[in-house]
């Protein structure tokens, strides 16, 4: 692949492939329409405080800030840890499970992200970096190629807190986080984040993109001849869990790279496609394959 097309496909609509390699910096709070916190003055404002205030640590590198949650924020996420606890204790694979029960992630307090940074960084020697929302792509995973997982230090809206059209700190820690305390998993995602940090190619950018998605973010794996859950993006959601493995509107193919960096999707919906991959070294096998084929010299 020596050339970059100069359109690109994402989310169903034609972007300019040089948005992969240079994406642009959101400098305000910007919530999409529809988000169901649009119309709420109060969680707008805790929102741009929390949002200038991990914007600031994360570029001046200060580290996870420790933040005084709010009653409110306290309710919905005991509203909701007991009952992803009871779907992950069910549906979840067991390298997550493993690392959840290493980390003592309470349901009744809503951790400080300092002292899940310091705990990851002692086992794998990754660490968290605050952060204000969804970075772009790119720069997400040049933090990640630095051994540093982008995370966000606010809570969802308690109108919908069974699901979140952005990452919230209910989707990072009980999502994203736990699996980090896994060596091979943590080796997965850096290899990722070199790669997608290392290539010009814009092209290149979004079929890395797509293989985190469909394995990282929203992921299936076999495990002794079940489907088991993988990805964060379906682990922090309760409705994502029982919807990915079970709901006639969804298909559930096996992990084929070609077709797994072929497919678009909509990060603000429930997703309909997912990949079942065999195991955890199947897919750093796969991405090995894959980053050679692109000739990005991260190996």
């Amino acid at each position: 692949m020596n050339e970059s097309p100069n359109t690109l496909v994402e989310y169903g609509s034609v972007i300019d492939a040089h948005q992969m390699v240079e994406p642009p910096d959101t400098t305000e709070l910007e919530l999409e329409p529809g988000h169901p916190g649009e119309h709420d003055a109060e969680y707008i404002a805790r929102r741009k405080g929390l949002f200038a205030l991990t914007r600031k640590h994360r570029l001046e590198k200060l580290g996870p800030p420790f933040v005084t949650y709010t009653p409110e924020e306290t309710r919905i996420w005991r509203e909701v840890s007991p009952k992803l606890d009871e779907l992950h204790r069910k549906y979840a694979c067991e390298i997550y499970l493993r690392a959840k029960d290493d980390l003592a992630i309470t349901q009744t307090e809503i951790p400080q992200l300092r002292t899940l940074s310091e705990r990851v960084q002692r086992e794998t020697n990754m660490h968290l970096v605050p952060a204000e929302g969804a970075l772009p792509y790119r720069t997400f995973y040049e933090y990640i190629a630095q051994r540093g997982f982008p995370v966000t230090q606010f809570i969802r809206h308690g109108s919908h807190p069974e699901f979140t059209p952005e990452p919230d700190m209910i989707h990072d820690c009980l999502g994203h986080v736990p699996p980090l305390m896994n060596q091979d998993y943590a080796e997965l995602l850096t290899l990722i984040g070199k790669a997608a940090a290392s290539t010009p190619h814009g092209d290149q950018v979004l079929a890395l993109k797509r293989f985190s998605w469909f394995s990282i973010e929203f992921g299936l794996i076999e495990e002794r001849g079940e489907t088991k859950v993988f990805g964060a993006g379906i682990l922090s959601s309760t409705g994502e869990i029982p919807h990915a493995l079970f709901s006639p509107n969804a298909t559930r193919r096996p992990f084929v790279t070609e077709t797994v960096i072929s497919t678009d999707y909509d990060p603000s919906q429930m997703q309909k496609d997912f990949f079942i991959a065999p195991s955890l070294p199947f897919l750093r096998r796969e991405l090995e394959s894959l980053v050679r084929r692109f000739n990005i010299p991260v190996l």
